[in-house]
């Protein structure tokens, strides 16, 4: 398409209130304020990141404390709609079920939005306290879901952990994506931290035994990982 007859990516504060909806489905109200801002439950909050050019992709850093700019999580989610609104309708419930939902259970400890792992638990992070959020997989076809089942199966952080340690960049809360998906003409194979994508982790999870189905198949997860080991337990 040209890109003078492109859709016009839609406005912030829209992509807030899109995002607020699909995050008021987890827990409590979340509202669009001056800013713009998406004010939610006690000090958190989020903010549109960077723009891209696809404009049905979207940067989100989600606040934990709008006060400190030390205490937020930065990633991103695409939806394939063909409308703008309708893709980042997409996009935002995709972030919202990996990457908010772990935030969301550090932040409330309610072992309903995501996984809390030990170093040493199976399907862990070694080396790190981790929360880790559910899969979320979709596609078309009979093996819409593999690309999901392979990941719930092998835990693939476990075995990229030594790799993806060396992006960490921060020294508590790092946010780390894994996206993988394959189809005739389509494949995505990312890990991102820290927003970033960590081209050496990518490329040790490209080189894992996944599948290379010939329909869509897709899964996406996110790990928050809260501190190193030998900090002790997780904090209160």
């Amino acid at each position: 398409m040209n890109r003078s007859t492109q859709p016009a990516p839609i406005p912030d504060e829209r992509v807030l209130e899109l995002v607020g909806e699909k995050l008021a489905e987890l827990t409590g109200e979340w509202r669009v304020v001056p800013g713009p801002l998406l004010k939610g439950p006690g000090a958190m909050g989020v903010r549109v990141g960077g723009h891209s050019d696809n404009i049905r992709h979207v940067d989100l850093e989600f606040l934990l404390n709008v006060d400190r700019a030390d205490l937020s999580v930065v990633d991103c989610a695409y939806g394939l709609a063909s409308d703008p609104e309708e893709a980042i309708r997409q996009a935002a419930g995709l972030w919202a079920g990996t990457t908010a939902s772990a935030v969301l259970e550090f932040a409330f400890r309610r072992s309903t939005f995501a996984g809390h792992y030990g170093s040493d638990t199976p399907g862990g992070f070694p080396g790190w306290y981790a929360v880790i959020s559910g899969t979320i997989g979709w596609g078309q076809g009979a093996s819409f879901d593999a690309m999901q089942g392979w990941v719930l199966d092998t835990s693939p952080w476990t075995e990229l952990a030594p790799v993806i340690a060396t992006g960490l960049d921060r020294p508590h809360l790092n946010g780390v994506r894994i996206s993988v998906g394959h189809g005739s003409n389509f494949e995505i194979c990312e890990v991102a931290i820290n927003g970033i994508r960590h081209e050496p982790s990518a490329a040790a999870l490209n080189s894992m035994n996944w599948p290379r189905t010939e329909q869509m198949s897709s899964a996406r997860t996110f790990l928050l990982l809260v501190h190193p080991a030998a900090d002790g337990h997780e904090p209160g």
